[in-house]
């Protein structure tokens, strides 16, 4: 048994020792602090120049790059043809501006080589409105059948192989299509350069027995053939500018566009206008709108507009109350000239001749479409609304179809019999009620018969 008096000494020494054992402790677990408070700081830091790195689309192209090399003198010879022009590299840059963010966004959604965003440098150097001697159209020069088979339309009014979204996507499925047909990313671009059945003949006579292919022994038209090379040059060039004495004006990597739907006729002058845009920035951005005029079919259609410039065309086209169209559709009657247009809508022949995209000396055609200028005294309402004085009590806007306003004594019997229309037709586009009341307004839409039946009975 200890003795009492050694008992405090015993405390005593296990106080000391306890203050001693955490002394040491402390001092390492405020070196680890410290460590854990830099290394905090260090992943900042780092996270910050990363977002600096990537705020250059450059940069996050680059890092997409995964084409492989090719060691030829088509290479080369473009690279050399590039480089020798400072200011046409700048000329494409500037035009890229618009357009690349939302295709290299694109490209990397379906991961795909960042080297596919970089196809319209070469196809049309980012010009929207790009047509080639082929009728290639856009910023991928699309040909009229391959934006067919991707469901792009394509009519007197709006050519969508020229829209960026649209012509972007069906570009891309294209691409990806051929790529799932060749397995290599250089016999895809050649496919999309000469078409996929005249890479296939060229397989077939190059074809070995262990099933590989070398694309610098296959037959390709010169073209095509080049049409590789460049790209692969482009990539290079912008891989390393600084090796080919080139300087890259920075990218922000951020969206320059955003889509705004409309669902009303509208010239395209006042859209310019109502987003405070100049017209030929508002073109730059929707080029497949080849008339003044948007026109609004059975559904809405899509505007690109600069970001900063979305609320303010919303805002301005809510608080818009003159008319939003200044020209109408005009059929042409028999043994009409331009001059007689030109003359009876007081507009001068080099404009109207440029509005309808036809020559000043054409011969216009009976039935021939045309856009005309029209009366300035109407209402936003009037623009689809308008009553006249005609039998049909009804107005035929832009799209072919009706609004008609209900009378007294009307019934949907009545007006289906005389527009020839199907009563459930007609139901159906107006909510499906079967009550009429008088100024109430039914949307009646015309196939080609019942246009003429309205001709004949106005």
């Amino acid at each position: 048994m200890l003795r009492k008096e050694i008992i405090p000494n015993l405390i005593s020494l296990f106080i000391a020792s306890m203050i001693l054992a955490f002394l040491p402790t402390t001092a390492i677990a405020e070196k680890t602090l410290a460590n854990k408070n830099n290394y905090s700081s260090g992943i900042k830091k780092g996270v910050a120049n990363s977002n600096k790195r990537l705020d250059d689309l450059w940069a996050r192209i680059r890092n997409g790059f995964t084409l492989a090399d090719m060691h030829s003198q088509e290479v080369r010879h473009n690279e050399n043809n590039f480089t020798r022009h400072q200011k046409y590299i700048d000329h494409i840059v500037e035009r890229s501006r618009r357009y690349l963010f939302h295709i290299v966004e694109e490209v990397e959604r379906r991961g795909m080589p960042t080297e596919i965003a970089l196809i319209p440098i070469v196809e049309s150097a980012f010009n929207p409105e790009a047509y080639s001697h082929k009728h290639a159209s856009g910023l991928w020069q699309l040909i009229p059948s391959t934006g067919k088979a991707f469901g792009l339309e394509q009519n007197w009014w709006y050519d969508e192989r020229r829209d960026v979204v649209a012509a972007t996507r069906a570009a891309l499925d294209y691409l990806q299509k051929l790529y799932k047909m060749f397995g290599d990313w250089k016999l895809t671009l050649a496919a999309y350069n000469c078409g996929e059945g005249m890479l296939k003949k060229s397989l077939d006579v190059q074809y070995s027995e262990n099933g590989r292919v070398d694309f610098r022994d296959l037959q390709l038209p010169s073209e095509t053939r080049n049409h590789v090379a460049k790209l692969i040059a482009v990539r290079n060039i912008i891989a390393n500018p600084e090796n080919f004495g080139v300087k890259l004006k920075p990218l922000p990597n951020r969206p320059y566009f955003e889509q705004v739907e409309i669902t009303q006729h509208i010239d395209v002058k006042l859209a310019a206008k109502l987003a405070g845009v100049p017209e030929n920035e508002f073109t730059a951005l929707n080029p497949a709108y080849h008339r003044p005029i948007i026109r609004i079919d059975n559904s809405s259609r899509t505007l690109l507009l600069p970001v900063n410039k979305v609320k303010t065309f919303v805002t301005n086209l809510e608080n818009y109350d003159e008319s939003l169209v200044s020209w109408r559709v005009y059929r042409v009657k028999e043994a009409e000239t331009i001059e007689d247009l030109s003359s009876k809508y007081t507009i001068d022949v080099v404009e109207l001749a440029e509005i309808n995209g036809i020559s000043e000396n054409d011969t216009l055609r009976k039935g021939q479409t045309l856009l005309v200028p029209r009366n300035k005294n109407r209402t936003r309402e009037n623009d689809y609304l308008a009553q006249n004085n005609t039998k049909s009590n009804a107005y035929l806007p832009l799209n072919d179809q009706i609004i008609y306003i209900v009378k007294k004594g009307d019934t949907l019997h009545d007006i289906a019999r005389r527009y020839g229309i199907d009563i459930k037709e007609i139901k159906s586009w107006n909510g499906n009620s079967e009550r009429l009341s008088i100024g109430q307004k039914l949307t009646l839409r015309m196939g080609n018969s019942n246009k003429i039946r309205l001709a004949e009975n106005s």
